[in-house]
């Protein structure tokens, strides 16, 4: 993982822990990072991974959140189907196919068994809102890349215990291929389950107008179903704006930073935090884990 100091020079008292369990025959690890103990318990941000797994940025995420002023909780959603030191993409292209290949297995497991996804979340939502820095009184907010962004739907999906969630960059469908035709993989069959929306939750989606994820298409089926639902969703679709939007160079591929949308979405995940974290001080941070400049 890099250095934190690199991305944020000035010494900060922060409290670090890692929350280790096994879960269903496999075992996870995930990052905490929160405030300073002497500021007392802070609301927790659950930070989920694109399809590499967690790693480097997902704690710096976790970290740049802390120094906000809330507790960031980077969660691992692949355990030992992708271990924690092959996660990060191969500068060796003839690595690529393998690595690819790996990362789509992690990913699959999680999201074609519906049922399997949100009891993993859930209990991530568990563990996260009993660590002594958290403050339990606030249900948690979610946030999640690529991937990470189809997991916060589907905490939503299946009445998880959120008061927040923000999709950057995310799936709208679980499990789906948006362009079956044009890939013609393979997928296993879904493992679908009963929806039961968590309507007290404020859905946040960020999406870049040039994702070939979500077609226009897969933003019609998802507004019909949350409207239907009866889910409170704002919708920022952002112009000339590519898939992986807000992942840095340093991912390798899949970083297609685009500075002003990864600004304005974190802007926009910043307010929203003001929102269902009433009277909780938010600090300003000069960038956040991306490196990007925030007002």
């Amino acid at each position: 993982m890099t250095d934190p100091h690199q991305l944020w020079p000035d010494a900060e008292d922060l409290q670090r822990d890692e929350i280790s369990f096994s879960f269903r025959d496999n075992n996870f690890v995930g990052h905490l990072v929160a405030p300073p103990a002497s500021q007392g318990p802070k609301p927790l941000v659950i930070v989920i991974h694109n399809y590499q797994g967690l790693k480097f940025f997902d704690v710096d995420v976790a970290e740049y959140l802390a120094r906000v002023g809330y507790v960031g909780l980077a969660i691992d959603l692949y355990g030992d189907t992708v271990p924690a030191d092959e996660r990060d993409f191969p500068e060796d292209v003839e690595k690529i196919p393998s690595f690819q290949k790996k990362c789509f297995e992690g990913m699959v497991a999680m999201d074609h068994d519906h049922e399997l996804f949100r009891s993993l979340l859930a209990e991530w939502i568990r563990l996260g809102l009993e660590h002594p820095s958290v403050e339990s009184t606030f249900a948690p907010a979610a946030i999640g890349y690529c991937f990470g962004g189809m997991a916060v739907l589907e905490c939503v999906r299946g009445g998880l215990n959120v008061g927040g969630v923000v999709s950057l960059h995310g799936l709208l469908q679980t499990g789906e291929d948006p362009n079956p035709a044009a890939n013609g993989a393979q997928r296993p069959t879904l493992k679908p389950c009963e929806n039961n929306y968590n309507t007290d939750t404020v859905v946040v989606v960020e999406n870049g107008a040039e994702d070939p994820l979500v077609p226009d298409e897969s933003k019609q089926r998802f507004f019909e179903e949350m409207n239907e639902a009866g889910v409170d969703w704002v919708f920022h679709h952002y112009a000339g704006t590519p898939h992986g939007f807000a992942l840095p160079p340093s991912l390798g591929r899949p970083g297609k930073l685009h500075e002003s949308t990864d600004r304005r979405s974190t802007m926009n995940m910043l307010n929203l935090f003001r929102e269902i974290f009433p009277g909780v001080k938010q600090n300003a941070i000069s960038h956040n884990a991306s490196g990007t400049a925030i007002p």
